[in-house]
């Protein structure tokens, strides 16, 4: 699967992860759209996400427009990304309220493309999703 020019504004999800880098979308024959679009290649933990949950209860696109933003959720996750792949999601949930979801998506697309390929690399694990190669 080759990194779009442009990651479409769906595929960020309401606490700030890039869903187009998912290792369940990079993998997928039937990828689904992100957490704000969902469809049929969506996986289980997904739809079961209390975060999006609460988010579209509130009617919110992103955590970062709540008043309580970050709550604890969102602060235990951002936790586990950071330990775990090096990004934060809450930084990046910040980015996009301040500079808009398509400039932070654009920078997302030049960070996670593959440079052999143009692949999309997993945040996941780290790997292209066309070529193999590995990129930490």
């Amino acid at each position: 699967m080759k990194m779009p020019t442009a990651i479409p504004e769906g595929m960020l999800a309401p606490c700030g992860a890039n869903c187009l880098v998912c290792y369940k979308h990079c993998l997928s024959p039937q990828p689904c759209g992100g957490c704000r679009e969902g469809g049929e290649g969506m996986p289980v933990h997904c739809r079961r996400c209390t975060i999006r949950a609460c988010a579209e209860g509130r009617g919110l696109r992103l955590c970062a427009a709540c008043p309580l933003f970050p709550c604890r959720q969102v602060k235990r996750l951002d936790r586990s990304y950071r330990v775990r792949y090096g990004v934060s999601l809450i930084e990046n949930g910040r980015r996009a309220a301040e500079e808009g979801t398509a400039a932070l998506l654009q920078e997302e697309a030049r960070r996670w493309r593959c440079p052999g390929c143009g692949g999309i690399v997993s945040l996941h694990d780290g790997v292209c999703s066309d070529c193999g190669a590995e990129k930490r």
